[in-house]
């Protein structure tokens, strides 16, 4: 499934009962505010959340409070193909009462977290996939709990940039302009022909020693990918 496919049916918040299992009511008070009542376990949870950061086709980082129990989390969206985008998923869930710290024990609510992201995962792999025409995320930007970008505005700035030639990928100019600078240092460092001088005097069999660094990778509690079928 294309990536703003799958965040834009992820900020239909108010759908998620509809697909979901234990998800009883979603109201989306604001762009930022978001009112949730859910079952968990055999008593019903409400509680607020508030949108920290939105980024389109990036991440949603959110907070929550409730008197009885409530969720914090965010979600991230990858692109690793024009039909492929892997969803990670974080969250943490404040259990309230007996029966929820005893249930926490046994990591249930982590079991139906689980089982409701693979609900999401089904539902947008065979519903929304058919229709994408009628799902039409919210585009605008949250950063610090505020709205800095409202739908209209992110969705008339995606139209101008349409049009706009297309530019070399930012990546690629970097890249170009990294081997521009590293000959530079190479005639400053050797001089024309010393570094071959240098190659062809090192004894036979003696290679060149290099050092480097390994980019540390990043770790998720959960995440899933999804293909169109």
């Amino acid at each position: 499934m294309p990536l703003r496919l799958a965040y834009d049916q992820w900020t239909q918040f108010e759908d998620f009962p509809s697909f979901t299992k234990k998800v009883e009511n979603v109201e989306q008070e604001s762009d930022e505010k978001l009112n949730w009542k859910a079952q968990v376990f055999w008593s019903h949870r409400t509680w607020e959340s508030t949108i920290l950061q939105q980024i389109p086709d990036k991440r949603i980082v959110w907070r929550s409070k409730g008197a009885k129990g409530y969720v914090d989390g965010a979600v991230t969206f990858h692109e690793l193909a024009p039909e492929l985008t892997r969803i990670a998923l974080v969250l943490e869930y404040h259990p309230q009462g007996f029966f929820e710290r005893t249930g926490n024990l046994w990591r249930a609510q982590g079991r139906r977290a689980r089982l409701e992201f693979k609900h999401f995962r089904r539902h947008v792999m065979t519903q929304a996939v058919l229709r994408p025409e009628e799902i039409e995320g919210w585009r605008g930007e949250i950063r610090d709990g505020e709205v800095v970008k409202d739908h209209e505005t992110a969705l008339r700035e995606e139209r101008e940039g349409e049009g706009r030639p297309e530019r070399g990928r930012p990546e690629a100019a970097e890249r170009e302009r990294y081997e521009e600078e590293e000959a530079e240092y190479e005639e400053e460092e050797y001089g024309p022909g010393e570094e071959e001088a240098e190659e062809e005097a090192r004894p036979e069999g003696e290679a060149a020693e290099y050092e480097y660094e390994e980019e540390p990778g990043a770790r998720y509690e959960e995440a899933f990918n999804i293909k169109k079928s």
